[in-house]
């Protein structure tokens, strides 16, 4: 698992990053091949959602650029008619994670708004250098959640290979996370 070593410069193959000039903080940082992989979907930039959220949150960092990151997780949390408030330690609970992928869209409800999330908070870190220290909870939420074994099944179903890789992935993201 080449993705998973660390010490990949993404600077020896790039130059931008979706367009932007990365923070050479967040290349130390993040040194891993798989956090910069936008072509791999068990990554955190490699599907369209994380794509619009990091170009969305380039825009808002150019047209709020001194407002407090905070502020754009509200409206990320808006959007799915959720409140700070209602984004806590309940939602990786299992009782929680089996309700939405029994009644609800699991796809929408679920992965799109933590590939948001996720890659809204790393976005920061590639954009800025660093993560704010009050959205850190709400990304390290939904890590965890991604890492839940009934929302790995249901998103890679009974391909235990890819479901490793995957959980891997958002270790390595957590370690990222409190780095940062």
């Amino acid at each position: 698992m080449e993705q998973l070593e660390k010490g990949y410069n993404y600077l020896e193959d790039n130059t931008y990053f979706f367009g932007e000039i990365p923070n050479k903080r967040a290349i130390e940082i993040a040194n891993y091949g798989f956090f910069w992989d936008v072509s791999d979907e068990l990554a955190p930039f490699g599907c369209e959602e994380a794509y619009i959220a990091f170009t969305e949150l380039s825009d808002w960092l150019i047209d709020n650029p001194n407002t407090p990151l905070i502020e754009c997780f509200i409206w990320i949390l808006k959007s799915w008619d959720l409140e700070l408030e209602d984004f806590h330690d309940d939602i990786i609970e299992c009782e929680s994670i089996l309700k939405i992928i029994h009644d609800l869209d699991f796809y929408e409800e679920l992965m799109s708004l933590d590939y948001t999330i996720i890659s809204t908070g790393f976005g920061q870190l590639i954009l800025q250098g660093k993560i704010d220290i009050d959205v850190k909870n709400i990304v390290q939420l939904s890590i965890l959640r991604q890492m839940n074994s009934h929302v790995l099944d249901a998103f890679l179903g009974n391909n235990e290979q890819w479901k490793y890789e995957r959980y891997l992935y958002l270790q390595r993201l957590l370690e990222i996370l409190e780095e940062a």
